[in-house]
């Protein structure tokens, strides 16, 4: 018996495509907004460590924060503080020596955004949000990289 080979035709290709679109639309569910989850209101603080003090008034209430990677927004600023920088070493017999370091200030920033909880932090604009996170931020005239220290449910 001689074996016919089957070529794919436009029902083959078109049943593909579904199942893709499937399987997408179920990642998208489970990785940017996963079911099940409680929306909450968040407020967490972004440490900007070692920066030099004249670029902390770039940074204002109410303006926007993004992430620098895809420029998504991640909330919106309610507060900005600062704290004099300090250097942390030793001298050359191992002591150790903190000094105040000119010109430089650790930028406290306080985001609010609204946030879906899950079992590891809350994702905010596709992003996740969790204490002890580093963060690129992008703000109207100020980019930044950040640790989030803090974050608390307000709602």
């Amino acid at each position: 018996m001689q074996e016919r080979k089957r070529k794919p035709n436009i029902i083959d290709f078109v049943i593909l495509l579904a199942v893709l679109a499937i399987l997408a639309a179920g990642g998208y569910r489970i990785v940017i907004y996963p079911g099940g989850q409680e929306n909450v209101r968040i407020r967490y603080v972004l440490e900007v460590p070692q920066i030099q003090t004249d670029f902390c008034s770039k940074v204002t209430p109410e303006s926007p924060a993004f992430s620098y990677n895809d420029k998504r927004e991640i909330g919106i600023v309610t507060g900005v503080s600062t704290a004099p920088a300090y250097f942390k070493g030793t001298d050359k017999a191992g002591n150790p020596v903190h000094t105040e370091m000119e010109e430089h200030s650790m930028l406290y920033v306080t985001i609010e955004a609204d946030a879906v909880q899950t079992n590891t932090g809350y994702i905010v604009g596709g992003h996740s949000i969790q204490s002890g996170m580093s963060l690129a931020v992008q703000f109207p005239e100020l980019y930044c990289e950040a640790q989030c220290i803090s974050v608390n449910v307000i709602e």
